[in-house]
């Protein structure tokens, strides 16, 4: 539709003022009709739009709750890391205590070792001096006496 100079509201208002509200009501519905043909199809893609975002926000939920699961299950494993790491460091440091303790051990039994055969010579000699310890308590007696 082409609009005329004819059909101008002002036009027609000359010749009858209901005409001129009928003329305004066409015109109207007119521009509807255009705008209604422009804006179809842009409802229509924004429908299909919504569509699509709605799809992608549901993949993206889902998405963000498996990474959720992935980042729980990470924390959950460096928190066992952690726990695994200072339990090697407690045992490795009582692997080094043990394993300087046992040195140290060996050192006293090695040392000791020697000492076994000077305490059996001075088991043997503190033997002897007992049995010996009456008959010198008597000469001790006697020449004291004398």
């Amino acid at each position: 539709w082409k609009p005329t100079r004819d059909f101008e509201p002002d036009a027609i208002k000359k010749a009858s003022v209901a005409a001129c509200g009928i003329c305004k009501w066409v015109r109207a519905m007119i521009v509807y009709d255009q705008v209604a043909k422009m804006v179809g199809p842009k409802k229509e893609a924004l429908a299909i739009a919504e569509g699509q975002l709605k799809e992608a926000e549901d993949k993206l939920s889902v998405k963000k709750a498996e990474l959720q699961a992935v980042q729980d299950n990470v924390a959950k494993l460096l928190e066992e890391f952690a726990t695994a790491k200072q339990k090697k460091d407690d045992l490795q440091q009582q692997f080094e205590v043990c394993t300087k303790r046992l040195i140290t051990a060996e050192k006293l039994i090695n040392g000791l070792g020697g000492e076994k055969s000077r305490w059996q010579a001075s088991s043997a000699t503190l033997g002897l001096q007992y049995n010996n310890l009456t008959g010198d308590v008597l000469i001790s007696s006697g020449i004291i006496a004398y």
